[in-house]
């Protein structure tokens, strides 16, 4: 089976290592390709999970982001993903990938999750414990609490009409929010997880990530 990392934006999200790392944490049957912006979105006829890292937005020439130059995505693009949406073939979301491309927004609304500008936060990045829920789903097998150094995501818009599942959270000024959520398939997209965790490298660390991806990707390409 055929995974495609979609991977670019600032380092302060390091994707392009990240999906690296990711892809020696997977069996080796899987065949991965790793495509910068734009460019992950040719070629998804045989793309059997297709995985959104990339955080690519007008506001990345900001001095924090690196300045670098935005470019939106093309109308050849945008039609290649939504026919991967079409198809019901399923997503894996990372991050901050939530943010990407929000001068359109057809991108996220396709995700189920996305990152309000004028909403969303997160905390700073420090120790946080993850706390699993009990909802004995399969991308929560063989895992238990753990802890990991992260920004925790909150206030983020997801589509109620996917029945967003939550499966593990972490406390943050004084409230629980969701690190990891399955979506359902719809009409025009199909079934997909959140991953709200990864801010960068030392996010990867725990061994907990690797299992929590590896069951995510097991879920999701399960026919």
């Amino acid at each position: 089976m055929h995974i495609r990392f979609h991977v670019g934006g600032p380092r302060v999200h390091p994707v392009d290592d990240q999906a690296t790392i990711i892809s020696t944490w997977l069996d080796p049957h899987y065949r991965i390709s790793v495509r910068a912006d734009g460019d992950a979105f040719a070629d998804l006829d045989d793309v059997d999970l297709l995985v959104p890292m990339g955080m690519l937005w007008p506001g990345m020439n900001a001095d924090w982001a690196g300045n670098m130059t935005y470019t939106p995505i093309d109308a050849t693009a945008q039609a290649n993903y939504l026919r991967y949406c079409d198809s019901g073939r399923p997503m894996l979301i990372h991050h901050g990938a939530i943010g990407c491309y929000s001068d359109w927004p057809e991108f996220s609304q396709r995700l189920g999750v996305r990152w309000g500008w004028q909403r969303a936060s997160h905390s700073p990045f420090q120790h946080h414990t993850i706390t699993i829920g009990d909802s004995g789903h399969p991308v929560v097998a063989g895992l238990t609490d753990f802890a990991i150094d992260d920004e925790i995501y909150y206030k983020l818009w997801m589509d109620d009409t996917r029945n967003p599942t939550h499966h593990a959270w972490a406390s943050w000024d004084g409230e629980q929010h969701p690190m990891l959520t399955t979506l359902d398939a719809s009409v025009n997209v199909g079934k997909a997880v959140y991953i709200a965790l990864g801010h960068n490298l030392r996010s990867m660390e725990p061994p907990a990530m690797r299992q929590l991806w590896r069951n995510s990707i097991q879920w999701l390409l399960k026919r």
